[in-house]
């Protein structure tokens, strides 16, 4: 079984497993809230590939601007803008510009930050039905909209609480959120009136074929082999790879060959032959080829500059 991939996010590397589920690495096991905030001493990054994670993320675009896709809507946020993640979405990210001027603050929590513990009457009346509600899987806020830009005042309060860590912060960012909270309660009230149609078991099936990829994109992986995990026709695939990732089986495959090589690069001292080899690109010259198509510069280059 191949080793699952860390991809680098703003501030510290994080880890994803073959089923591209993300790892919150918290900074106390007593507190499981946590702010990724961008480090100007790392190089800047281009991407963050399809993954989800069970805690409920709150971004905050502070420079630059991002684009947001998740299995189901796109949204485009510029700098002041932000969104929330719900747990078990899977979602993807890349600047929209020049990624030195591209940052992003992100805070994350899971149940037990508000509602103490599984099972306690803050979680079943107000933190799963959340969870639960899978239509309910990304909202846009933009500071253009007065209610937003309250909403994003306060995700901005928490931030500086948070950078700050003077006694009782704890506290403070706990109870600011438990009163966002009330406005995310309501957004699942409103996603049930819309009675938009949402497919779980596709979800489930783009889930289990990412898997696949991550376990053995080394291999000659094919179309057939994916489809076969989901129990599911080569054209039926095909149409979910388009619909939620907008590619194609095959292009997906190497865009997740190019992020592990890129990690190769990076924190490796491998030859380019032995990355090639291990990544499944087969020659250094068509991984070299393909490396260059795709991000401007070889191999060699980007080892060198570490610039992506």
């Amino acid at each position: 079984m191949k080793q699952s991939g860390y991809f680098e996010m703003p501030e510290k590397r994080c880890y994803i497993d073959k089923n591209q589920k993300e790892t919150i690495i918290y900074q106390n096991q007593m507190l499981h809230y946590g702010l990724y905030t961008p480090d100007p001493r790392k190089a800047p990054w281009t991407s963050i590939p399809w993954h989800w994670h069970d805690e409920f993320e709150f971004g905050h675009v502070v420079g630059g601007s991002i684009l947001y896709k998740t299995n189901h809507h796109e949204f485009i946020l510029q700098k002041g803008d932000g969104i929330f993640i719900n747990s078990g979405t899977l979602h993807y990210l890349q600047p929209l510009e020049s990624v030195e001027t591209v940052a992003l603050y992100t805070q994350f929590f899971d149940h037990s930050f508000l509602a103490g513990y599984p099972g306690s009457i803050y979680d079943v009346k107000y933190i799963t039905p959340v969870e639960e509600t899978k239509s309910l899987d990304a909202v846009p806020l933009y500071q253009s909209s007065k209610k937003d830009a309250e909403f994003l005042h306060k995700l901005q309060q928490c931030e500086t609480i948070s950078l700050k860590k003077e006694p009782f912060f704890e506290l403070r960012i706990r109870s600011i959120f438990s009163e966002l909270w009330e406005t995310v309660y309501s957004w699942t009230k409103d996603q049930k009136h819309r009675k938009q149609a949402y497919d779980s078991v596709e979800d489930e099936r783009i889930k289990q074929m990412l898997s696949v990829i991550q376990e053995r994109y080394s291999e000659k992986l094919t179309v057939a082999d994916l489809a076969a995990t989901a129990h599911i026709s080569e054209r039926e695939c095909y149409r979910i790879f388009r619909n939620i990732l907008g590619s194609t089986p095959g292009s997906f495959i190497e865009l997740v060959r190019l992020q592990k090589a890129k990690e190769l690069l990076r924190y490796t001292n491998k030859s380019i032959l032995e990355i090639a080899l291990e990544t499944g690109f087969g020659t250094s010259s068509y991984f070299c080829k393909l490396f260059k198509a795709s991000h401007h510069i070889t191999p060699n280059q980007y080892r060198k500059g570490n610039i992506m």
